[in-house]
């Protein structure tokens, strides 16, 4: 990690944001934003959050990684994110491919992951099979 300011990477991240949202979506981009995810600023966290959930529409297995790691996170602030900026979204858009990996795994006993699923809404695909949902957070 460099020794940037919060602002200078709040600016970075809004640029990365910003061309992402014009389909400039850069490798290096994505993979910057997503090792700030993990940053100790609250701002930068939850930007992180945002910048790296413009790649769910056309790259979701790039975000998918960051929803395991950080959804099963002990701070609850992050959960929320991820909920919110991140896995409501992939389920969004993404229900028949990631609904399954994700059951499997809070199955095999991720607590913490299942915290941040119910922090979600339903929205597109998921909306209409939210029931399998409840089911899954019924039986974690």
């Amino acid at each position: 990690m460099t020794h940037d300011t919060v602002d200078d990477i709040l600016s970075e991240l809004d640029a990365i944001q910003d061309a992402a949202g014009r389909g400039h979506r850069e490798p290096a981009a994505l993979e910057r934003a997503i090792r700030l995810v993990g940053h100790e600023h609250n701002d930068v966290r939850w930007q992180a959050l945002i910048a790296v959930g413009e790649w769910i529409g056309e790259e979701p297995e790039s975000v998918w990684p960051v929803v395991l790691e950080h959804g099963a996170s002990a701070d609850e602030d992050m959960r929320n994110g991820v909920a919110t900026v991140l896995l409501e979204h992939v389920l969004e858009h993404h229900f028949d491919t990631y609904f399954p990996l994700l059951r499997e795994r809070i199955a095999g006993g991720a607590p913490l992951l299942a915290d941040t699923l119910r922090r979600c809404g339903a929205f597109g695909d998921a909306k209409t099979r939210w029931n399998e949902v409840d089911r899954l957070l019924r039986e974690a």
